[in-house]
């Protein structure tokens, strides 16, 4: 009878484990990453990052979606006017939307399933910067992003994971920078590895 009982919680605890990233399930998740605040005394600032996702799985293990990458930069500083010689409070406004297709594979059928995907990010930036006693001055750009990655996942319960991922961010960025007649545009293109740690909920039958 014990060995009855225990072999069918095994069965019971392996069907919830594949049940978990099977074929027809969604995936609704966020990583949140780069939050700071900085409170000095000619200077604050915030800064933050975001990013929504949802994939649908296409078969057993192999989901496919996308994010939706949001920014936001603020600050604002002293500094002197060169019209009065006197200090005066500046100020930049700086944020960024956009997309990131994605595909992922878990492996395995236990709670902690690690996985491999690639994604592929495109955004959009505009800031505004107001300095006093000058043009104010406009950026406006955008930055794609190829982003291969490995990570697991720590499933909580069959609907609710934990993830951590690395990540291999190949960025190209270009944009161009405008303050009263004055334009310039920049491009650079730069390799980085940065550490995403975010949750996901798992929807369906």
């Amino acid at each position: 009878m014990k060995r009855t009982l225990f072999t069918l919680a095994c069965m019971a605890a392996l069907t919830t484990a594949q049940a978990q990233t099977e074929k027809g399930r969604w995936l609704v998740g966020a990583q949140v990453g780069n939050f700071s605040y900085s409170d000095q005394s000619n200077q604050r600032s915030f800064e933050g990052s975001l990013t929504p996702s949802a994939g649908y799985f296409v078969a057993n293990g192999l989901v496919v979606g996308t994010g939706i990458p949001l920014g936001l930069t603020w600050a604002k500083y002293t500094t002197t006017d060169p019209t009065t010689s006197t200090f005066a409070d500046a100020k930049l406004v700086s944020t960024r939307y956009g997309l990131a297709p994605f595909i992922r594979y878990y492996f395995g059928e236990n709670k902690l399933k690690p996985y491999v995907g690639v994604a592929y990010s495109y955004s959009r930036t505009n800031a505004n910067q107001n300095i006093p006693g000058t043009q104010s001055a406009k950026s406006k750009g955008h930055t794609s992003v190829l982003k291969p990655t490995i990570g697991v996942a720590y499933f909580i319960t069959r609907n609710v994971a934990l993830n951590a991922g690395l990540d291999y961010n190949i960025q190209t960025e270009e944009s161009r920078y405008t303050q009263a007649a004055s334009v310039s545009n920049f491009s650079s293109n730069s390799s980085t590895l940065s550490l995403g740690i975010g949750f996901q909920l798992f929807f369906g039958s």
